[in-house]
């Protein structure tokens, strides 16, 4: 069995590289696994010999035609450096390699996956209090915070760490211990970006369609044949046309012939209905059998061409997608059942979907404390997945929307600040 959603993403791994090589060069094989395209500043091949930027600022302009960037913070930071050379939003700043992609990428609104290391995480706390107690003075933070911060968890970290958990629009988040659990995230989350680009681009599809079947049910047959040649229609569906044209010619001689005939000559009326009828049977199989056709992208109705709705692209971005369901990962067939994008999680930005059948971080709640809407990733539920799809009992399915409620009355930022 294929393995790889088949979808080039372009991904730009982001983190310090001294402390996270194995974890970076990991991720990296992963991703391609999936059929993914990681890119790594520190891989073989990585343009950083641009005359105008120095080696550390050629990551913007390939950061700039990612899909997404994964973010991977740990206790180091990094080489303050300058940035002389590069967008304005990092101009006049000096700060590590890392922190500057992310500056970048939150400027030009990349999507963005942020893993903290939960060691990170603990120290954060401890760094909030105190920042809070020194006035929200930096240098004294500083001095209180060196007293119990290990050596290998640098004070600017927990700076950087502050600024990516305090700037809006915030990032999705996610604390990890091992390579393990972001392997896991990620492949959920980028899951879920495939569904939403699908859903995007289904959106403007049906524009298309709607403005192309208006625009070819105005044009002649010979005007239509000559739009499909234009689009490169098969020459199946031109040759059905064509073949149409005729019969449409023959049948609208055979009526106006019909209407010259005098009512006592029943034998020859007979006969121009008969054939009216046959010309009008073959129009309408040859008519349906280009709409139960999926091999070309248009179809012919009540004398005219339209988008063919059971036409599935050769698309290279996806292992398979029939209708609203998408094969991805190796992880099997995700329905979307036609989802429409509606409001999104405050926190990862991810919409919320209507009646989708497999349930990743799409249903969103509100907190009744700090009002947020959350998705029940960024909150989350007793149950990994709900898939609604397979379950057929009501008694089963109360069962299980019971499991999936959030472990917490209110969301997880507000029981850590409790």
């Amino acid at each position: 069995m294929d393995q790889s959603s088949e979808y080039h993403f372009p991904i730009f791994i982001s983190s310090t590289d001294y402390n996270l090589k194995d974890l970076r060069a990991e991720l990296a094989r992963f991703l391609s696994e999936l059929g993914y395209r990681p890119i790594l500043s520190s891989a073989e091949g990585f343009p950083d010999s641009s005359p105008n930027l120095e080696p550390w600022e050629s990551c913007i302009p390939v950061l700039e035609q990612s899909f997404v960037m994964v973010l991977v913070i740990d206790g180091r930071y990094g080489t303050a450096l300058d940035w002389k050379n590069s967008h304005t939003c990092l101009q006049e700043k000096n700060i590590s390699p890392t922190h500057g992609e992310y500056i970048y990428a939150h400027h030009s609104r990349k999507r963005m996956l942020v893993f903290i290391r939960d060691e990170v995480m603990t120290y954060y706390q401890s760094y909030r209090t105190a920042f809070k107690k020194c006035g929200k003075d930096f240098e004294k933070t500083k001095e209180v915070m060196e007293q119990t911060l290990p050596e290998y968890i640098d004070f600017e970290t927990l700076q950087f760490v502050h600024q990516v958990k305090t700037t809006k629009p915030i990032p999705w988040i996610k604390e990890f211990k091992d390579i393990t659990e972001i392997k896991k995230e990620v492949q959920k989350k980028m899951l879920n970006e495939l569904a939403e680009l699908f859903l995007i681009k289904n959106a403007r599809l049906e524009t298309v369609v709607s403005s192309f079947d208006k625009v070819m049910h105005t044009l002649s047959i010979d005007e239509q044949r000559n739009v499909l040649n234009r689009i490169g229609a098969t020459k199946q569906l031109i040759g059905t046309v064509e073949e149409i044209a005729t019969y449409e010619k023959e049948l609208q001689e055979k009526t106006e012939a019909l209407s010259k005939i005098e009512g006592q000559n029943k034998q020859d009326k007979d006969k121009y209905e008969k054939s009216i009828i046959d010309l009008k049977q073959k129009i309408k199989k040859l008519e349906a059998k280009s709409q139960e056709s999926s091999d070309d992208s248009y179809y012919i109705r009540n004398g005219s061409v339209q988008v063919n709705p059971n036409y599935v692209p050769p698309v290279s971005g996806y292992s398979g997608i029939t209708g609203s369901t998408i094969n991805v990962g190796g992880t099997g067939a995700y329905t979307l059942y036609g989802a429409t994008p509606t409001p999104r999680c405050n926190k990862c930005q991810m919409p919320q979907m209507a009646n989708v059948g497999l349930i990743y971080g799409h249903s969103l709640r509100k907190c009744p404390k700090c009002e947020r809407m959350l998705c029940n990733s960024c909150w989350p539920s007793n149950s990994f997945a709900l898939n609604i799809a397979a379950i057929t009992s009501p008694v089963l399915l109360t069962d299980r929307l019971e499991s999936a409620k959030p472990k917490e009355e209110v969301c997880p930022e507000c029981v850590r600040n409790n």
